[in-house]
């Protein structure tokens, strides 16, 4: 009797702080909350995510050295001028001595260089940038991705701890109904006091696996709304989409896979354009080694007037002291202490580092794609393990059932096998989502848009 009065205080009490706790949650996670799609959330991050807008500062800022370079192909041009006072000792014209005075004088010109010939340098180093430039959207494609396949998994996780909830609150609703029945069977002298007890604990502890998969669910949305940076999370909710049925594994293997990912993923591609700037790198440095050949040419003019100079023809002065000029200048490099000859074998070492790097990032997606294939086809099996599990335990749980309402079995044993099903089911949830991730990843390495 002390133990069954125990039992039913803390069921009672249990009850109890659960409904103030779900009160609670309901506030916070309210309904009236606009729920995103995974495009959207995609689609958000791809506009709001810092590092996305950091890398797309790092791509601006190549495409504006690109285009530095372009111009640099092309003659520049500059004019300069000045005017100053000076104070001392001028020529007097009149009886062609010097007195103390004041002098004026000023000047205008203008200058062009034109590179002609350096070794092709200037071209290949515009060539060089528009390599970087490349890589540098195609690392902005990278980092896009990386957030979109990580959103992916948050969604599901949020997708599943909704499905978990639903579970939850259906088992909650049978034990309940059981509760009530059972009690009835007490009043009615059928059944004991105990069996009424126990299935009460056992509906208690759901109302508990139902407040806890609320909980579950709130810190999912709280993480999906994190990874997007929005202000006010708790008015966060996503939309759950028609999840069609999973049918049989039958995808590419990984050699076709990777072949087809070898030509569209960005990583492939960064890396494939650094490479190709590293060679430039070395035509750069190899037209350090020839003759370098530059047109100069331009306009001046100077103006002097001394203090006290008569007829002074400001006009005639500029006419009469205006020079032109144009040239050729040719360098041609004999000794620098090997600087040339070093820039080139270190471009070289630049460029094989590339190289390996470029074999190192291929390298890196085989095993990823591996991963992936493997990971899918035991999210597979482990799916096709689960459903007939619960088809096995939901077949055993409705025959305990009957013969718990018949009678034939006591409430431990109803317990252990509803407990046994509803693990079951969890079991099938999280495999179905896991597989539902796994084959967006391969999907994802074949080219395939991220949806749901």
């Amino acid at each position: 009797m002390l133990r069954k009065s125990i039992l039913a205080l803390s069921t009672l009490f249990l009850t109890s702080s659960l409904s103030i706790a779900q009160d609670s949650l309901k506030q916070v996670w309210g309904a009236n909350k606009k729920q995103w799609s995974l495009i959207e959330c995609i689609s958000h991050a791809h506009d709001n995510n810092i590092t996305v807008k950091r890398q797309k500062l790092n791509t601006e800022y190549n495409k504006n050295l690109h285009s530095q370079k372009n111009l640099e192909l092309y003659p520049n041009l500059n004019a300069n001028s000045n005017y100053s006072l000076g104070f001392g000792r001028v020529p007097d014209e009149s009886n062609y001595s010097f007195h103390n005075g004041t002098t004026q004088s000023g000047s205008v010109g203008i200058s062009s260089q034109v590179p002609l010939f350096n070794g092709f340098s200037n071209r290949n180093e515009v060539r060089k940038q528009e390599s970087l430039y490349f890589a540098s959207l195609q690392d902005l494609e990278k980092v896009k991705n990386d957030i979109s396949l990580q959103i992916t998994s948050y969604y599901l996780q949020v997708l599943f701890a909704k499905e978990l909830l639903i579970i939850a609150k259906e088992q909650h609703k049978t034990s309940q109904l059981q509760v009530d029945r059972t009690k009835k069977l007490v009043d009615a002298g059928s059944q004991a006091m105990g069996s009424y007890l126990e299935i009460k604990s056992q509906a208690a502890k759901e109302a508990l696996n139902v407040t806890q998969q609320e909980n579950n669910l709130g810190l999912s949305l709280l993480n999906l709304a994190q990874l997007l940076d929005l202000e006010s999370p708790i008015e966060f909710d996503i939309l759950t989409p028609e999840i069609p049925q999973l049918h049989e594994f039958l995808t590419d293997n990984p050699s076709n896979i990777y072949q087809s990912a070898l030509e569209i993923m960005p990583e492939i591609k960064s890396s494939q354009y650094n490479l190709e700037s590293s060679e430039y790198d070395v035509k750069i440095a190899k037209g350090s080694l020839y003759p370098s050949v530059n047109l100069g040419l331009g306009w001046d003019s100077r103006v002097a007037k001394y203090e006290g100079e008569s007829d002074f023809s400001f006009s005639q002065k500029f006419k009469d002291n205006s020079n032109s000029y144009i040239g050729l200048s040719l360098r041609i490099p004999i000794f620098n202490g090997n600087q040339a000859k070093t820039s080139v074998k270190n471009a070289k070492i630049g460029m094989m580092d590339a190289n390996y790097e470029l074999q190192n990032e291929k390298l890196t997606l085989r095993k990823e794609i591996q991963q992936a294939y493997a990971d899918a086809l035991a999210a597979y099996n482990k799916y096709l393990s689960s459903e007939e599990a619960v088809n096995s335990f939901a077949e055993s749980f409705r025959y305990t059932e009957k013969k718990f309402n018949v009678g034939l079995v006591n409430s431990v044993d109803y317990n252990v096998a509803k407990t046994d099903f509803t693990r079951a089911q969890s079991d099938l949830l999280q495999s179905k989502y896991e597989y539902i991730l796994r084959t967006k990843i391969l999907d994802f390495y074949k080219g395939i848009p991220i949806e749901l």
